[in-house]
């Protein structure tokens, strides 16, 4: 018979004493939780302190960083349950069904992707996007990459553009949204990532909390699910029953959601991010110039998949990051609207894009 490791025992024994009982009660007592005013995101870590919006459900966890909920990394089974819990209060479907969107379009959701590598994922994405309620919306994808290798494999209902680049150069998610942000025809833009499940109220929820503010943080957690959680959804084309976790992360600037008059205002996601990291960071903090609510309702689920040469290198653009910093978030959109690629691209706009509407298709050309 093993015993517990002194420092693994005095770990567990002090998450219980600062964040599992509470997450016990919310889990267990949903009764009792309700009268204290606990939902499941008042989970936090012991460091960390949310503030509630007032006449609002919205926490706000006051903590600069995305971090990593200890609870689930000491306790997987109650991440485990918490999902489940946050399931049955908000389901995620993945509907097979396509439509177009309607005439009253209210927002339009925004995906870069490099290619074919993830389609299984985008697949499964797509499918909980179309299973939206209450909001009428469009999906742009843009696929950067030497070939078009995406353009007969999505649902007619997307909207698709190619952004030619050379087999040598990396992908560049910034040029991307860029290109789906011209091509968007709603007026709030819903930057989401290529692997992120949300629930069939994630939309319309976000846009009631909105408001008239420039942009939301919608997720309040993101639970990341194991490699085994995520061949299963996609095996069987629907929600795994295994919610096999790797952690539940709080507090990450995607998925964002922004006016199209704002992300104008600021001059769109800076191009000179290359690779993997600090463009969001960078897009956020210029955001905030404006009224950002920085936190929602909703959470997403994010499919497991080898992480991306430079973020296993260790670059992640941190040089090119800190330097950007070290300027005012005016200094960068002056310099995005009036000199950088983004003024540029926006005077050249109607004579770079060819438009096939009846197909949902843009070619981007000449970039």
């Amino acid at each position: 018979m093993t015993s517990t490791p002194p420092n693994r025992l005095r770990q567990r024994l002090g998450c219980w004493l600062h964040e599992r009982w509470r997450a016990e009660v919310i889990l267990r007592a949903p009764h009792l939780a309700a009268r204290l005013g606990w939902t499941w995101m008042d989970l936090r870590n012991r460091r960390e302190h949310l503030t509630r919006l007032p006449d609002s459900e919205i926490r706000i966890c006051q903590w600069q960083d995305s971090s990593k909920l200890t609870i689930a990394r000491v306790f997987p089974r109650v991440a485990s349950r918490l999902l489940e819990h946050c399931l049955k209060l908000n389901p995620i479907s993945l509907q097979t069904s396509a439509r177009k969107p309607g005439s009253n379009l209210e927002a339009s959701v925004l995906i870069a992707i490099g290619g074919d590598d993830r389609l299984p994922l985008l697949s499964m994405v797509l499918r909980s996007l179309l299973s939206q309620v209450r909001a009428e919306i469009e999906i742009v994808v843009c696929e950067s990459g030497p070939t078009a290798s995406l353009r007969n494999s999505l649902p007619e209902c997307i909207r698709y553009c190619h952004l030619p680049r050379d087999a040598t150069d990396g992908f560049n998610k910034s040029r991307a949204l860029n290109r789906a942000a011209e091509l968007a025809r709603g007026r709030v833009l819903f930057i989401h990532d290529a692997d992120y499940l949300v629930p069939q109220n994630y939309l319309a929820e976000t846009l009631d909390l909105l408001g008239d503010a420039d942009g939301i943080r919608p997720c309040r957690l993101l639970f990341h699910a194991s490699r085994s959680m995520t061949d299963q959804i996609i095996q069987r084309q629907s929600l795994s029953t295994c919610l096999e976790l790797e952690a539940i992360v709080e507090n990450n600037p995607t998925p964002i959601a922004v006016t199209a008059n704002a992300y104008q205002r600021i001059g769109g996601h800076d191009e000179d991010y290359s690779g993997w990291g600090g463009e969001d960071t960078e897009f956020l903090s210029r955001l905030r110039t404006g009224h950002v609510i920085e936190g929602g309702t909703s959470f997403g689920i994010h499919l497991w998949h080898p992480p991306a040469q430079k973020k296993v290198s260790g670059h992640r653009n941190r040089s090119l990051h800190e330097r950007k910093m070290r300027r005012s978030a005016e200094t960068r959109i002056h310099e995005l609207r009036t000199t950088g690629q983004f003024a540029a691209k926006e005077s050249q706009k109607i004579t770079r894009l060819k438009r096939y509407e009846s197909s949902n298709e843009v070619v981007v050309s000449g970039l």
